[in-house]
């Protein structure tokens, strides 16, 4: 078994949630779910945000795991679409949350925990920012899953504000069938027996940059979850939360996006793989990792040192790993204004 376990994240709350869940016999899936619900439940910009995760390991393989917004449309009829200088309604910018679905999907691959013990910190820090509505929002994820979506009080606030109503093209058929994916992550050898794994869809540039967990077990799993927050993002008052701006909205006279479609959204994650090596990284401010800047993690240079050079290869604000090997791991945080080791644990059995 491989000894020792870490986990840090570009969020504090999210790195203290997935350091305790590895505390508590978690596993490193544990640990990147029960930090983003820490995180969602700090911030209203979080839980339905585009999110994608990667995990590898024994027993595990190499998998990605697809929760970006996909657009929406389904069930309904064409909108005549918006004309140029036409005002378009913020509604028309919400699109179909997956991070739910992909999240449960993720949790029954190799999660340990219950998911109602990894949404409890996200419970807690949603009462301590005074928002119950997150809070109540949260408790559901952790009974039902994604399926809280179609509660009813849930699906009328989000239908409330992206729905045909209120002027966008989200369907409670969108809702109901937003099911996320799993496939084989992309591979690409980078060295004499390294490879690196990153999630296989296009990211592109223009999409916003991502926040991120990272987490390894002592089982030999090592795990990145990227999550998109938003800076100018749509409200639901009922549940306290807040969605950001993916779904493209339709013009008159140009080919409509198919309901359906995945959007981009932001991966700067990666697993890199040599023999009893292994290491999950992250970075800040960029919507995309370059594999080949990870050579530096595998020239025996020292962790921060070889992280630090990574970061400046890819002009990043900020970068986070967990790196593992047949006898400790350890966690390295450099995201801007994190606190020298906050969120990180290395342990030897």
């Amino acid at each position: 078994m491989i000894r020792g376990a870490a986990a840090t994240a570009s969020d504090a709350s999210a790195a203290s949630a997935a350091r305790a869940a590895l505390e508590s016999s978690g596993s490193a899936i544990d640990a990147i779910v029960a930090g983003f619900f820490a995180a969602a439940g700090a911030q209203p910009d979080v839980l339905l945000a585009p999110a994608v995760a990667l995990a590898a390991g024994v027993g595990v393989g190499a998998r990605a795991f697809d929760g970006r917004a996909i657009q929406p449309g389904r069930g309904a009829p064409r909108p005549r679409g918006f004309v140029d200088g036409q005002s378009v309604p913020e509604a028309a910018h919400v699109a179909v949350p997956r991070s739910l679905g992909m999240l449960v999907l993720l949790h029954g691959y190799l999660g340990r925990a219950r998911l109602r013990e990894l949404v409890r910190a996200g419970v807690a820090a949603a009462e301590r920012a005074g928002a119950s509505g997150r809070a109540a929002l949260l408790r559901e994820v952790g009974s039902l899953g994604a399926v809280a979506l179609r509660a009813r009080d849930v699906e009328r606030a989000l239908l409330a504000v992206g729905g045909p109503v209120a002027g966008g093209t989200l369907t409670a058929e969108d809702i109901a069938e937003a099911v996320p994916a799993e496939v084989e992550a992309a591979s690409t050898m980078i060295a004499e027996g390294a490879t690196a794994l990153q999630t296989p869809w296009p990211t592109g540039e223009q999409v916003r940059p991502a926040d991120a967990i990272v987490a390894c077990d002592g089982w030999g799993t090592v795990a990145a979850l990227a999550y998109t927050r938003s800076d100018d993002g749509i409200a639901v008052p009922e549940l306290e939360i807040v969605l950001g701006r993916d779904a493209v909205p339709v013009r008159r006279g140009i080919t409509r996006l198919a309901p359906g479609t995945a959007l981009p959204a932001a991966a700067p994650i990666a697993i890199l793989q040599r023999s009893t090596f292994a290491a999950a990284v992250a970075l800040t401010g960029r919507p995309k990792l370059e594999v080949n800047a990870l050579g530096a993690l595998l020239h025996g240079t020292a962790l921060e040192a070889a992280l630090h050079e990574v970061r400046t290869q890819m002009s990043a604000d900020g970068a986070l790993a967990v790196v593992r090997d047949d006898r400790d791991a350890r966690a390295v945080n450099l995201a801007p204004g994190f606190m020298a080791g906050a969120g990180t644990r290395s342990t030897s059995d």
